[in-house]
């Protein structure tokens, strides 16, 4: 194996794309989870300030308080999904409570002469994103089984390659095959030492050991956890009666951790191989950095604002564990069962992820005392989105090209006062990033909330539907299951004016 290395290396990169499509475009679209205020009015608030979750809409709304605040906010996230697999179906429920929002603002007015009447100073972090979800797909599968998967990662491999030497270990090995010869080799290689593909030295390639002409029983299941939080460090100033202008510079953090099992059963009687189990766990970390620009006029009662959203920066680094268990009988009728555990963390380099930019245009009506009504309508191209190193990441960056689109996205969001008591109500709607394979998501969200005085108590319900098609596998075994989920999200957030 050692003597091939040198002629492999040009055929596996040791630096691989762990990531699918999938993940970059959920790692950078915007799925705010905010104020109570601004969960229940649909994020509508780019021509509005006055809020601290408005500020990740347009900064120049901080220049709109008029008290000094803080804001806490917290949120429970049910989510559901129905998932169709030929002719079966499969239902998955996971709920998430967290404390979803947190900040300030100080206003310091101009008592003096000049143009400038106010500056304020706000720090926010919020959820950007939540990732939190879980799926199960299961059926009967009459065409493809998971070996196309392995077979696919096979291509340009012998047996000799994915041997295990007298004085090798398992894991050394599949730790040497994910250094020198990439991705591709490990997954060819766990098939191999569970007796799941074989070698055909005359044709010089490898074969299922699994027969299913009648089909085979498929248990798909994703687990994913976790979020992209943004902090907003944001100074705006109001200029004269009717002008607001603001900046925001965001820092972000990533967590995104998927565990994926997938397991088949019920292959043919004169099969070889009776049941598959793979597992891959895959964790993402990352950082990230971004800035915004905004501006507001006002003219009497209405308002009309415009906002800039920078790219984000993103510096990224994966790590995997993975694992493959056969069960099998031979032709003597002997069963069994094989495990490739590696217990082997593999470590990638850093790669960058450059979100596309967003421009967001905003107007505003607001009926004196009695309430408003407020649009936003934003646009962000996502086939701009840039994966790096370039020559690591040709593919995908080819895909993003080919597959993603510009969105136009909307919301809009009322408010009814009643005296201390305020009445709000919202509508989402966001284009998918895909020319094709997933539909657009919509979402409905209402809320109340009570002024104290010193203190604000408001509260929201908001609900996320959207249904897509997920793709179980990037190669080999690309069957798609048709999924419906529901996103429930509560909040209710705290303020105290000073």
């Amino acid at each position: 194996m050692i003597k091939k290395i040198i002629f492999l290396l040009f055929l596996f990169p040791s630096i691989i794309n762990s990531q699918s499509l999938n993940d970059f475009i959920r790692i950078s679209m915007d799925n705010t989870v905010g104020s109570a205020r601004f969960q229940s009015m649909g994020g509508a608030f780019g021509a509005l300030g006055g809020d601290l979750s408005a500020i990740n809409i347009n900064p120049a709304g901080s220049a709109v308080f008029i008290d000094n605040q803080y804001e806490l906010s917290f949120s429970n996230n049910k989510k559901s999904v129905k998932s169709y697999y030929f002719e079966s179906s499969a239902s998955k429920n996971k709920n998430k409570f967290s404390v979803n929002q947190g900040g300030g603002v100080w206003v310091f007015e101009n008592f003096g002469g000049g143009d400038v009447n106010k500056i304020t100073f706000s720090v926010n972090a919020q959820t950007n994103n939540s990732f939190y979800e879980n799926f199960e797909i299961k059926g009967i599968n009459k065409s493809n089984s998971i070996d196309k998967f392995f077979i696919n990662n096979s291509y340009g491999l012998n047996s000799a390659d994915l041997s295990v030497g007298s004085n090798e270990s398992v894991a050394e090995v599949y730790r040497y095959l994910g250094e020198y010869y990439g991705y591709s080799a490990q997954q060819s290689f766990m098939a191999y030492q569970s007796y799941l593909i074989n070698y055909d030295e005359s044709n010089n390639n490898f074969y299922s050991l699994a027969l299913y002409n009648n089909g085979v029983s498929q248990k798909y299941t994703s687990d994913t956890k976790g979020y992209n939080n943004k902090y907003n460090l944001n100074v705006s100033i109001q200029f004269k009666e009717d002008f607001y202008f603001g900046i925001n510079i965001n820092t972000h953090e990533i967590f995104l951790e998927n565990f994926l099992s997938h397991y088949e059963s019920n292959f043919d009687e004169n099969s070889a191989i009776k049941s598959i189990l793979f597992e891959n766990r895959l964790t993402t970390y990352g950082e990230g950095f971004s800035f915004q620009l905004g501006a507001i006029r006002k003219f009497n009662n209405f308002r009309i604002g415009f906002s800039y959203q920078s790219p984000t920066w993103y510096t990224l680094w994966d790590e995997t564990t993975q694992y493959l268990e056969t069960e099998s009988i031979d032709i003597n009728g002997t069963a069994y069962k094989d495990i490739v555990d590696p217990r082997v963390i593999n470590m990638y380099p850093k790669y960058k992820v450059n979100s596309p930019s967003s421009l967001t245009l905003s107007s505003a009506l607001v009926i004196g005392k009695i309430g408003l009504i407020s649009l936003d309508l934003m646009s962000t191209d996502y086939s701009k989105m840039k994966i790096k190193p370039s020559n690591e990441f040709n593919s995908s960056n080819n895909q993003i090209k080919s597959k993603l689109q510009n969105t136009f996205n909307f919301r809009l969001g009322s408010e009814l006062r009643l005296n201390k008591f305020s009445i709000r109500g919202g509508y989402n709607k966001t284009e998918s990033p895909y020319k094709e394979l997933i539909e657009d998501s919509s979402s409905l969200s209402y809320g109340i909330g009570y002024d104290f005085g010193s203190t604000i108590i408001n509260f929201s319900h908001k609900s996320i539907d959207q249904n897509r098609n997920h793709q179980l596998f990037d190669s080999g075994s690309t069957d798609k299951a048709f999924l419906e989920s529901s996103n429930l999200i509560t909040s209710l957030s705290i303020i105290f004016k000073f």
